[in-house]
C-alpha cells in the first residue's frame, strides 16, 4: 500500500476549511430555526448540549484510530492498518447503537434531568429521538474521517462535509419554510433532515474510505477480535478524553466567576469566545496536520524527521495564527461593533482585546505540540500536566486576577493565556527531551 507524503499546509488547510464549515453551518441552522420560533431554538439548543456526549465518546475512539493508523502507515504494516480500521469501525458501530438506544429509552428522563421546560420537551422530543437515536451514522462517518486523515486524504473529508451540510441546509429549508412544497414540520423536520444528510454522508464516507485507503470488509479481520488494538485505542483515547473533560470543567468554573462580574462581562465573554473559536479553528487544524505527519514518521522510526516536522509545523502555525490575531486586534473596534453597539460591553471587550494575541499564540503552541506528542504515543504525561495547569493556573489565576484583584474579564483572559503558555512550554520541554521516542505503539 503506497502512501503519498504530503506537506503540512496541504493537510492542515482542508481540515481548517472543514472545521470552519461545521461552525458556520451550525450557526446557519440556528438562524434558520430561529425564523421558525425561539422556542424551537431553545429546545434544540438544550438537547444539543446532551448530544455533545456522543461526540466525546466517538471522538476518543477516532483519536486512537488515527494515531494507530498513522503509525502503522509509517511502519508499512498493511495488515495491521486494516485490522485497526476494521476494529475501530466495529467499536464505534457498537457504541453508536448502544448510545442511540439509550437516548431513545431514556429521552424523557434526560430532558427532565437537564431541566428542559415542559413546552420545550414537547417541541424537541421527536428531534431528540431521531438525531440521538440514529447517531450511529455520525459514529461511522467520524471513524472513516479519522482513517482518511491518517492517510493524508483531508480534501475528501472536506468534500463529504460540504455535501452533507448542503443537504442539511436544503432539508431544513424544506421542513422549516416549506421549500419545494414540503410540509412544515419544525424541529421534527430538522431532525429528519439531519438524520437523512448524515445517513447519505455515512454511505459516501465508507465508500470513499474503502476506495482511497484500499480497504475491504473481510470477516477474517474480526476473527479473532483484536483485543490488543482495542486496548491501544482506549489507552490513547480515554486519557485524552479526561484532559478534554478537565478543560471543560475548568471553563465552567471560570464562566461562573465571569457570571458574578455583571451582564457586560458576561456578554463580552460570549462575543470574545466566538472570535477565539474562529482563530482556534486553525490551531486545531494545525495540530491535526502535524499529528498526521509525526505519526507516520514515528511509525517508520524516523524520529529526527518527526521531531523536525513538529517544530516546523509549530513555526508555520505561530506565524499564521499570529497574523490573524494581530489583524483582528488592530480592527478590534469594528469587529466588536459587528456584534454589538452596547457601550458597556464594548468597553469591557476592547479592554480585554489586548490579550487576544498572547492567548492565541500560547494556545497554538500548546495544541500543535500536544498533538505531536499524542501522535508519537506519549499520552499520560500531557494529560497529567494539562489537568494540573488547567486547575492550578487557569482557574486559580482567574479567581486571583479576575475576582480578588478586581481586573475582571481582562484578568480571566490573562489567566487563560498563562495556562496555555504554561502547558505549551511544558509540552515543548517534553518534546525536546525526546522521551516520546519509546512510546510508540508499533
Amino acid at each position: 500500500m503506497k502512501i503519498k507524503k504530503k506537506s503540512f499546509l496541504s493537510l492542515a488547510f482542508p481540515i481548517f476549511l472543514e472545521l470552519l464549515l461545521v461552525n458556520v453551518v451550525g450557526n446557519v441552522d440556528t438562524y434558520m430555526l430561529g425564523k421558525f420560533s425561539d422556542e424551537a431554538v431553545g429546545a434544540v439548543g438544550g438537547i444539543s448540549q446532551v448530544l455533545l456526549i456522543q461526540n466525546s465518546i466517538f471522538g476518543f475512539i477516532c483519536l486512537g484510530t488515527s494515531i494507530l493508523t498513522a503509525q502503522f502507515i509509517g511502519a508499512k504494516k498493511n495488515i495491521k492498518i486494516k485490522e485497526v480500521i476494521a476494529t475501530s469501525l466495529l467499536m464505534n458501530l457498537i457504541f453508536g447503537l448502544l448510545i442511540g438506544a439509550g437516548y431513545i429509552i431514556f429521552s424523557e428522563m434526560i430532558m427532565k434531568g437537564i431541566h428542559l421546560p415542559e413546552n420545550l420537551m414537547d417541541i424537541g422530543r421527536t428531534y431528540f429521538k431521531l438525531v440521538g437515536g440514529l447517531c450511529v451514522f455520525q459514529a461511522l462517518t467520524l471513524t472513516c474521517g479519522a482513517v482518511m486523515k491518517s492517510f493524508g486524504n483531508t480534501k475528501q473529508n472536506l468534500f463529504i462535509n460540504v455535501g452533507v451540510n448542503i443537504l442539511n441546509v436544503i432539508g431544513n429549508g424544506m421542513f422549516i419554510f416549506g421549500w419545494f412544497g414540503a410540509p412544515i414540520l419544525g424541529t421534527t423536520g430538522v431532525g429528519i433532515s439531519t438524520v437523512f444528510s448524515r445517513f447519505i454522508g455515512c454511505i459516501v464516507a465508507i465508500f470513499i474510505m474503502k476506495k482511497y485507503c484500499k480497504f475491504k470488509f473481510d470477516i477474517r479481520l474480526y476473527k479473532p477480535i483484536r483485543i490488543k488494538i482495542i486496548k491501544n485505542i482506549l489507552g490513547i483515547g480515554i486519557p485524552t478524553a479526561g484532559e478534554n473533560v478537565a478543560w471543560n470543567v475548568g471553563q465552567l468554573l471560570i464562566m461562573s466567576m465571569v457570571n458574578s462580574m455583571g451582564m457586560a462581562s458576561i456578554t463580552a465573554r460570549t462575543y470574545l469566545m466566538l472570535i477565539s473559536t474562529l482563530i482556534m479553528t486553525f490551531s486545531i487544524a494545525a495540530g491535526h496536520g502535524s499529528a498526521i505527519l509525526v505519526g507516520q514518521h514515528v511509525g517508520a522510526h524516523e524520529y529526527k524527521e518527526a521531531y523536525d516536522t513538529a517544530i516546523k509545523s509549530l513555526k508555520i502555525s505561530l506565524i499564521l495564527v499570529g497574523a490573524i490575531s494581530l489583524l483582528i486586534t488592530i480592527f478590534k473596534v469594528p469587529v466588536m461593533k459587528f456584534f454589538t453597539v452596547n457601550p458597556q460591553v464594548l468597553e469591557v471587550a476592547i479592554k480585554t482585546f489586548r490579550c487576544i494575541l498572547l492567548l492565541e499564540l500560547g494556545r497554538t503552541f500548546n495544541i500543535v505540540i500536544i498533538n505531536s506528542l499524542h501522535a508519537a504515543g506519549d499520552i499520560k504525561f500531557p494529560m497529567i500536566a494539562g489537568v494540573g495547569s488547567i486547575f492550578f493556573v487557569a482557574v486559580f489565576l482567574s479567581w486571583l486576577l479576575g475576582i480578588k484583584l478586581g481586573y475582571g474579564l481582562l484578568g480571566v483572559w490573562i489567566a487563560n493565556a498563562a495556562d496555555e503558555w504554561a502547558r505549551g512550554l511544558i509540552m515543548m520541554w517534553r518534546w525536546k527531551s525526546k522521551k516520546w521516542q519509546n512510546k510508540s505503539f508499533i
